[in-house]
């Protein structure tokens, strides 16, 4: 069962392809892209032109779309690389040592000791008086007439 890509999709697809090649030849660097590089761009251009889509797994991408999530990944590293702006290095890290070193020096251990208030620190709060006996209703005038 054949996909339905819209033929809007897939002729803006081509154009990406295009483009990207023409910007790499005329950069004159023709070691810009590697032999896999130039290799992709041609079999998903075939594929483009063959069958509307580059791809016919569900899983890979949005099935009314002309390329696959990676590809259009792929393809946007290349016209990035055809702009001269290459792909920076991963780097190596540090590994784990320094990602479990703390800061401050010594162990990290509460001291319960300073959770508790020294009667000298702790201030006197006055504590309300409260009335004893059942509650009493008064009556608090408004600044309304009741008449």
């Amino acid at each position: 069962m054949p996909r339905e890509v819209d033929p809007k999709k897939t002729r803006k697809a081509l154009r990406r392809l295009q483009r990207a090649r023409k910007k790499i030849e005329d950069s004159g660097k023709t070691d810009t892209l590697s032999d896999w590089e130039d290799e992709f761009l041609g079999s998903v251009e075939d594929r483009l032109e063959t069958y509307g889509s580059a791809f016919n797994d569900p899983d890979k991408g949005q099935l009314d779309e002309a390329l696959s999530g990676l590809q259009t990944a792929k393809l946007r590293e290349i016209e990035k690389k055809a702009a001269g702006k290459a792909r920076k290095p991963m780097s190596r890290g540090k590994g784990f040592k320094s990602s479990f070193k703390r800061k401050g020096s010594g162990p990290r251990v509460r001291d319960i000791n300073e959770d508790i208030e020294s009667d000298a620190e702790a201030p006197e709060s006055p504590q309300p008086i409260r009335p004893s006996g059942p509650p009493k209703l008064r009556v608090v005038k408004g600044d309304k007439d009741d008449s």
